[in-house]
């Protein structure tokens, strides 16, 4: 035991130059943040914007806010099929683009990530890899990994975020405080669950592990690392960070849009106001997708070389002896 915790000291005296060193290879490799971060982010970070602005008006047309007789929903229907039987020319243009969106959208980032996380691990190891090794290895990996993303974001914390918004505006608050210990419980679950977890994504992209072998490797490898609970602490601190930053800027981006139009449209013309609010919102939305996309690409050196680290270390059972110049060095600083 104390063998095994010398180890992990040492390696805790290293926590600061993981993160020292990840952030140095993040800024020396601008076409990984381009390639797989920003382009990455700014598919999610739309999107994302999107469900914002649908949520607000969502709920400021409920009845928790307003006495509407329809829902923001049936608003936006309408709406739809209003605009397809008046430009008709435009709709075959638009549900082609919104189709390529939606395969980039569910597709890339997964795809991205394995890239990621392959040429960060190659380069760690001394192999010259750049962006098309990444594409070409993580296309291999990149099916079990979308798997495993479509089974475990079922326990995501926003998943549930979204659940619980769509109980209490369409069950309203009686019910919604009826099922919220099961919210909380989900929540808490979610958590435990992506602890456990937190190194399936690398067995299944480095290792090449079926899902639920790599799920089992990396529960295993966190329960028998416990003491590295602070560094994965930190790590999920700069997770959280991302998701912050994200988080802010997909609120500030329709914000911006939405005041910047309406103070446009009240003392110039109406389409003056939309044009440069549509311009700054733009600009916004690039700068929030690019800032995202340099701490995704610094978490995902982080958690590789932790990966790495981790797993390169070799675990002893029960039954092997101690070598024994480490056994004496063991006796001599006990």
């Amino acid at each position: 035991m104390t063998l095994e915790w010398s180890t992990i000291e040492s390696l805790g005296m290293n926590y600061r130059q993981i993160i020292a060193d990840s952030w140095k290879y993040t800024q020396s490799n601008k076409r990984l943040i381009i390639w797989f971060g920003f382009f990455s982010c700014l598919l999610t970070t739309t999107v994302g914007v999107g469900y914002i602005a649908y949520q607000f008006f969502a709920f400021k047309n409920s009845y928790l806010f307003s006495s509407e007789e329809h829902s923001f929903l049936s608003q936006v229907v309408g709406f739809i099929l209003d605009f397809i039987k008046t430009n008709l020319s435009l709709t075959v243009p638009l549900v082609v683009f919104a189709a390529i969106f939606a395969i980039f959208y569910f597709l890339y980032p997964t795809l991205a990530k394995a890239a990621a996380i392959q040429v960060i691990a190659r380069n760690k190891n001394g192999q010259k890899a750049g962006v098309g090794t990444g594409f070409r290895h993580g296309m291999m990996s990149f099916l079990p990994l979308f798997e495993y993303h479509l089974l475990i974001n079922t326990f995501g914390f926003f998943s549930i975020l979204i659940e619980m918004s769509f109980v209490l505006r369409n069950l309203g608050p009686v019910i919604f405080k009826i099922l919220l210990p099961l919210f909380i419980i989900l929540v808490v679950l979610g958590f435990i669950l992506t602890l456990l977890f937190t190194y399936t994504d690398f067995y299944i992209v480095i290792d090449n592990e079926p899902i639920f072998s790599a799920m089992k490797k990396s529960a295993k490898l966190v329960i028998m690392h416990w003491k590295y609970t602070f560094l994965i602490s930190i790590l999920m601190i700069i997770i959280g960070l991302r998701i912050i930053i994200q988080v802010v800027m997909v609120f500030l981006i329709p914000a911006l849009i939405v005041l910047i139009t309406g103070y446009l449209a009240t003392v110039t013309l109406p389409v003056t106001g939309v044009i440069v609010g549509g311009i700054v919102g733009l600009i916004a939305l690039i700068l929030a997708a690019y800032l995202t996309g340099i701490v995704e690409i610094f978490s995902y050196t982080v958690w590789t070389y932790t990966f790495l680290a981790v797993t390169n270390e070799k675990e002893l059972s029960a039954r092997e002896a101690v070598p024994e110049t480490i056994a004496e060095e063991h006796v001599h600083n006990s």
